[in-house]
């Protein structure tokens, strides 16, 4: 795996899944299934849990969003959409898509295929946040109690993925990914995930 990433070796990629501390959050209290309907397993570990408060890690992505911006030289956002466009109904997803918006933060989608995003495109036309899922209930009620005005940010949404001219979806399906975030580092970022499963799968 190294072998193969050497030329990578000086990019960072943020994935909250892996830099987010679960241990000191939500690994001991886990619905009974998970999305796909399997068992959980809760943690043993026993960790001090904080759910708020400076030692809180799950609650402050749009700080460390903006904080990477400022910190990191071209830092952006590849955003890699299932096949079932469910990204676009979790709440923490479509929150951090519009603080990378709000940011400024240069944007990139890797989609399936375009059969997709036909299949898909009046399920987004008809997004309501309202209706956005999260394992944790509360973890919903905190992102959509930072929203003054739940119609405006519905809009945003919808603006975000389905304007015309600058939404993801048009940039994507224009082929602009390259002009917006770089051909490289989207090919770079898909790379060293396809690598990496790649290995996992030899070694498990």
């Amino acid at each position: 795996l190294e072998q193969k990433l050497h030329t990578q070796a000086q990019k960072t990629y943020w994935v909250c899944a892996f830099s987010v501390n679960q241990h000191a959050g939500i690994c001991d209290s886990v619905p009974q299934l998970d999305t796909h309907g399997k068992p959980f397993v809760v943690c043993p570990c026993g960790r001090e849990k904080f759910w708020k408060g400076d030692f809180c890690e799950m609650n402050k992505f749009d700080s460390m969003m903006a904080y990477l911006k400022r910190q990191v030289p071209g830092f952006a956002q590849v955003i890699a959409v299932d096949s079932g466009f469910e990204l676009f109904t979790r709440i923490w997803c479509i929150a951090e898509l519009l603080q990378a918006r709000n940011s400024h933060l240069p944007q990139a989608l890797k989609i399936h295929s375009e059969d997709y995003v036909i299949m898909h495109r009046e399920d987004m036309e008809s997004m309501d946040v309202r209706n956005a899922q999260a394992t944790f209930a509360p973890d919903r009620d905190m992102i959509l109690a930072k929203v003054d005005d739940i119609d405006e940010f519905n809009r945003e949404v919808r603006n975000l993925i389905l304007a015309p001219d600058t939404g993801l979806l048009a940039m994507w399906t224009a082929g602009s990914v390259a002009s917006v975030v770089g051909e490289s580092m989207v090919d770079q970022a898909e790379e060293i995930a396809l690598t990496v499963a790649s290995s996992s799968s030899m070694n498990y």
